[in-house]
């Protein structure tokens, strides 16, 4: 009785039990006989227990032949100034946004959400130096100049016939705290082959100084990307101001000696052998020998009658020196050579010399920068111009030239410089950042010309034989020649800014 009443269970529930085990199954959607991987694998399928869905001959069942196609429409992004077009973490922080590029992790970065406007300020600490060397080879130096510096700037990106473009601006003022020494070097070596012939110190003291560097440029935003860095060109014109001073210097008059001459206007040598030569001025002696110096036997003295106050007449009678005048004249005796100064150092207060540089001129840029994470960024940037020098030099201790200014040096020729900047930014917010910078700039120009301004003056008119030109009483005539400009060729060989600064500051955008 029982074995019938299973066998009638289970020949009434099989139908059942089959259309619950088709439910829930993959449907395959085909139109045509063709071989497939189940028909290939079937004998692997059927012992896996798959035959009761595919049947045992292999065929599979159709149960349609209708095809769907599913677009999904391209989301799109809201205004980056919009906060939910970011993306933010459980804490609320931000995180990123909906698309775009990627980071060195492999985390999407909206292009679309970058800010379109951002500004910027820091603070800087700035050590340069500047040297220029004139066409007399004077050397002027400010060496070990230390800077305080505020910059402040803006950028602004935006799209020019779905082109990417960016436009900024620039400005960095800067204050000299302190600094090394500033000097003035009268020569430098005639030859350098003796380094010690023909260079003295003539002065060093005290600088002050500051600065202007005012920027502004367009370029293309982001059109190169090699592997996830980011390079955006530009162009731009800069103007880069440095006005410096030499203060309170002190002229170490070390002491000169007056070298012997002959009435032709050579200078006299001797040799060990005691044979002495004449040579003219310009030309260079033999290792082995010594200059003459000037000594009181050398010397012709004028005859006075007495001392203090004295009227010679209308004509001077000279006598050479003897023993017996003792150790005139300048206090040295006989055989010693005459020296002129070395009475000790000299302090002169105040402001010995100012020097105002202008460098302008067009440059070209290049930004690399690539999205590290989501909250940091590193960014690099070079920068290299051709721009035109200009200078204004003041002279204060000088009477002989015009002052406000004494002299302008100007030109072009061998001009050039380049900057660099590595920076880094951390996002602290979705608008606002910490940027760190280290930066450095060289600037150069080269042998060009220049106006001296020569003050007013008044000389003794002297003949074509080097004779004074009397009056009709017997006077030398005084002339005096007005103030004047004269255009010198080679005002200065060459001029050179070099400095390496350190900044930290905050980027704010909209």
């Amino acid at each position: 009785m029982r074995t019938r009443e299973v066998l009638f269970l289970t020949t009434f529930l099989a139908p059942f039990a089959a259309f619950a085990a088709n439910e829930g199954v993959p449907a395959y959607y085909q139109s045509g006989p063709t071989q497939t991987a189940n028909r290939d694998a079937y004998g692997k399928y059927a012992n896996m227990g798959y035959a009761q869905y595919v049947g045992k001959s292999g065929s599979k069942q159709v149960v349609g032949t209708n095809t769907y196609t599913f677009q999904v429409p391209r989301q799109k992004i809201k205004n980056p100034t919009d906060s939910s077009a970011y993306l933010v973490d459980a804490n609320g922080n931000f995180i990123g946004a909906a698309n775009g590029t990627f980071t060195a992790n492999g985390i999407a970065m909206p292009a679309e959400a970058e800010p379109r406007t951002s500004v910027y300020a820091n603070y800087s600490r700035r050590f340069a130096d500047f040297q220029f060397k004139t066409g007399v080879n004077s050397v002027l130096e400010w060496d070990d100049m230390i800077y305080n510096e505020v910059n402040v700037g803006a950028q602004h990106n935006f799209s020019l016939r779905n082109f990417d473009m960016f436009a900024y601006v620039d400005y960095t003022y800067g204050d000299m705290a302190s600094g090394g020494l500033s000097m003035d070097y009268d020569l430098e070596p005639y030859s350098w082959s003796d380094p010690t012939y023909g260079i003295f110190t003539v002065s060093m003291g005290d600088q002050t100084g500051r600065t202007n560097h005012f920027r502004f440029g367009i370029g293309a935003h982001h059109v190169w990307d090699i592997g996830g860095w980011k390079l955006s060109p530009s162009i731009g014109y800069e103007i880069f101001k440095h006005n410096l001073k030499m203060t309170d210097h002190i002229y170490p008059n070390p002491g000169v000696y007056l070298p012997l001459m002959t009435d032709k206007g050579d200078y006299v040598y001797g040799d060990v052998e005691g044979n002495y030569y004449a040579l003219a001025i310009d030309r260079e002696a033999p290792s082995d020998w010594y200059q003459v110096c000037m000594s009181p036997e050398d010397i012709k003295l004028a005859v006075a009658g007495g001392s203090g106050y004295f009227e010679l007449g209308d004509y001077i009678t000279t006598t050479d020196y003897t023993e017996d005048l003792g150790d005139i004249p300048w206090g040295v005796g006989p055989n010693e050579c005459v020296i002129i100064g070395g009475d000790g150092p000299i302090r002169v207060d105040g402001t010995t010399h100012i020097y105002n540089t202008t460098w302008s001129g067009f440059y070209v840029g290049l930004e690399i920068e690539k999205q590290m994470t989501l909250s940091d960024k590193l960014r690099f940037y070079f920068q290299f111009g051709l721009p035109k020098y200009s200078a204004e030099g003041i002279w204060p201790n000088r009477d002989d030239w015009q002052q406000s200014p004494s002299f302008l040096d100007e030109g072009s020729n061998g001009a050039y410089s380049y900057s660099a900047e590595l920076e880094y930014d951390l996002r602290l917010s979705n608008r606002l950042q910490l940027a760190i910078k280290a930066d450095t700039n060289y600037f150069h120009v080269g042998k060009i010309g220049g106006e001296l301004y020569v003050a007013e003056y008044s000389a003794f008119r002297i003949d074509e034989e080097g004779q004074y030109i009397l009056d009709e009483d017997g006077y030398p005539i005084i002339e005096t020649t007005p103030a004047h400009t004269e255009k010198i060729t080679e005002s200065l060989t060459e001029a050179v800014w070099q400095s390496f600064g350190l900044h930290i500051g905050f980027k704010y955008s909209f």
